[in-house]
C-alpha cells in the first residue's frame, strides 16, 4: 500500500512538471490512477491464479498482494538459484556472526586496574 502511495506521489510530481496541481486536477489524476490499477487487477484476474498462488490467495489477499515481485518470485520454496546471491548471503551471515562473536568476546574482558 505504501508503494502505491509513493508511486502516486512521484507520478503526480513528475507528470505535473513541478507545478502545483489544483484540487480538480488532483482528483482527475487520482481517478485515472485508480482506473489503471483496477485494469491491472482485472488483467491479473483474467490470467487466473498459478498453482503456487492458489494456497496463498485462499487466505484472503488478492493475487497482486500475495505474490512477491523480483527474482524471489521465480523460484519455488524460497530457495535462490542465483549462485552469486547465495555466496553474498553466506558471506553476510558469516560476517554478522563474526562481528557478534567479537563484540561478545571483547565485552566480557574487564580492563585491568592500575595499582600504585
Amino acid at each position: 500500500m505504501a508503494v502505491r502511495i509513493a508511486a502516486r506521489y512521484a507520478s503526480r510530481r513528475l507528470s505535473s512538471g513541478g507545478k502545483i496541481l489544483s484540487e480538480e486536477e488532483k482528483a482527475a489524476e487520482n481517478v485515472y490512477i485508480k482506473k489503471i490499477e483496477q485494469e491491472k487487477l482485472e488483467k491479473l484476474a483474467r490470467k487466473g491464479p498459478k498453482p503456487e498462488e492458489t494456497s496463498t490467495t485462499s487466505s484472503g489477499g488478492s493475487v497482486a498482494e500475495s505474490k512477491p515481485s523480483g527474482p524471489e518470485s521465480s523460484t519455488a520454496g524460497g530457495v535462490s538459484t542465483d549462485k552469486n546471491r547465495n555466496y553474498a548471503v553466506l558471506a553476510g551471515v558469516i560476517t554478522g556472526l563474526g562481528a557478534l562473536g567479537w563484540y561478545l568476546k571483547s565485552s566480557s574482558k574487564k580492563p585491568e586496574e592500575v595499582q600504585d
